[in-house]
């Protein structure tokens, strides 16, 4: 169940337990499953909702190491159990703002997923800087968003 959204962290609890056997340091290598409903696991297993018993947290650390995220931290008390995960804030960056101001000099035709892609930034990003250099007159969008075209007001 999520239970909070915050700018920095996101957090997921379950009022279960973990088995006496397992710990939260356990979770983090190979480790026995403890299915608490064998058979709704046997279900899920079967269906190809579970590739392998007990590597969920492992998955999910490994799909975080890909993505360059953080790894999640995991946590267990009398309340539950609980994975945070941590936001990868995006900074605004003077470097972003200038690269988005060459390409568009260089192609005013160019597009937010091919800024993102070049700048090596989230496409939200993107649309973030670009608001602000709209919000300080230094470009302007003319046309719509098919057949448009940008204008980087120079002075």
């Amino acid at each position: 169940m999520l239970t909070g959204t915050f700018e920095d962290r996101i957090n997921f609890c379950n009022a279960g337990q973990l088995p006496d056997s397992l710990t939260v340091d356990s979770l983090l290598t190979d480790h026995p499953s403890i299915p608490f409903n064998p058979d709704i696991a046997t279900t899920f297993f079967r269906a190809g909702l579970i590739e392998a018993w007990g590597r969920g947290t492992l998955k999910i650390m490994e799909e975080c190491r890909k993505a360059n995220l953080p790894s999640p931290v995991f946590s267990s008390d009398s309340s539950g159990f609980a994975t945070e995960f941590k936001r990868v804030l995006e900074k605004s960056s003077g470097k972003s703002l200038e690269k988005i101001l060459e390409m568009m000099k260089i192609n005013r035709s160019v597009t937010i997923a091919e800024l993102a892609e070049h700048i090596n930034i989230s496409t939200r990003a993107v649309e973030k800087q670009i608001a602000n250099l709209k919000d300080e007159n230094r470009i302007r969008r003319v046309g719509g968003t098919k057949g448009g075209h940008w204008e980087v007001i120079e002075g």
